[in-house]
């Protein structure tokens, strides 16, 4: 449903070189790698206020966009999913307590690869269900003891890699997993508290860098494909963070989960824009955002689980000249 007032969130600068950070890739005027100056955000609509489908959102967690707009969302205190197109409306749902194929206990975060394939994290389960961009069921991923590795343990995070892989987030073993393209144990990294602890929303790279929300320590975490620690950067700003996604900007945007706020950071780790941080339901107040996702045609999607449903923002920037 769109509101019918709109708004405007003003830019919220930390420094005076976050203030000359600007965005360079892409064409003007088009999507969200345009040209300009990121100046703001423009709340545009919220999702889920009242009933999608057979209930309204209760404690949602995780979103995910298909290649054409849809929008997947896990709704966590109703163990189902729930799709809708591109517009916000309702389209289908698939769950319900439970253990069979379809079932969920605890649906956690959710991700779409490059094709038709919806991947969501089954957390008390153990396991990944993959569904059709329907909501059929196609298979359950189920990891199992091998070498060091001793199965899932208690996943929250998931992402799908341009090649196919997945990354799943592990809180009981502070570890990232990543399975190959066939769904086998590939490799984990991060683990038994040396680098994280509690981690929670991953986003995978057009070139395979791996960014995870660290959730305990209070910053975002970013490693090479093979697991390999580039950098950290938020741990001044962030508390308690569990989501996070790079745009086609470059920029990083984070669910601020401990403070009710989004957080924007440059390729730098330096803040760029942070807004929220009020408890509240009205306008963009947030409560316990969970996760976040940028669509191409420049609307940022933020689960704001707390209170119950999808808050859609328009970028704004600031077009600016070449020299």
């Amino acid at each position: 449903m769109r509101i019918a007032r709109l708004i405007f969130i003003s830019l919220v600068l930390c420094s005076s070189s976050c203030s000359a950070y600007r965005v360079q890739t892409g064409a003007p005027g088009a999507q969200p790698g345009s040209p300009g100056t990121l100046e703001g955000l423009k709340l545009v609509q919220v999702i889920g206020e009242g009933k999608l489908g057979s209930a309204p959102l209760y404690l949602p967690t995780g979103i995910a966009i298909d290649f054409l707009g849809n929008i997947f969302v896990t709704d966590t205190g109703n163990d189902r999913v729930v799709k809708c197109d591109r517009g916000g409306n309702f389209v289908a749902e698939m769950g319900g307590f439970g253990w069979a194929a379809g079932e969920f206990n605890r649906p956690a975060y959710i991700a779409t690869d490059n094709g038709l394939n919806v991947y969501v994290v089954d957390a008390q389960n153990k396991r990944i269900q993959r569904f059709d961009h329907n909501l059929n069921f196609i298979s359950s991923i189920e990891t199992k003891e091998e070498g060091g590795f001793s199965g899932l343990g208690l996943p929250e995070g998931i992402a799908i890699s341009s090649s196919g892989e997945i990354l799943v987030s592990d809180i009981e073993g502070d570890v990232l997993v990543k399975l190959d393209s066939f769904f086998e144990y590939e490799r984990s990294f991060g683990g038994l508290g040396e680098i994280l602890r509690d981690p929670f929303g991953i986003f995978v790279t057009p070139n395979g860098e791996v960014y995870v929300a660290d959730s305990q320590n209070d910053r975002v975490v970013a490693f090479d494909p093979f697991g390999n620690l580039l950098r950290s950067f938020g741990e001044k700003v962030l508390k308690n963070p569990k989501g996070v996604m790079v745009g086609q900007d470059k920029l990083v945007y984070v669910a601020n989960t401990g403070k009710n706020s989004l957080a924007v950071f440059d390729p730098n780790g330096n803040l760029v824009l942070e807004e929220g941080g009020n408890l509240g339901t009205t306008g963009t107040n947030f409560s316990k955002p969970t996760d976040l996702k940028l669509r191409r045609d420049n609307r940022l999607f933020v689960v704001d689980s707390g209170n119950g449903r999808i808050l859609v923002f328009e970028l704004i920037k600031q077009a600016f000249d070449s020299p």
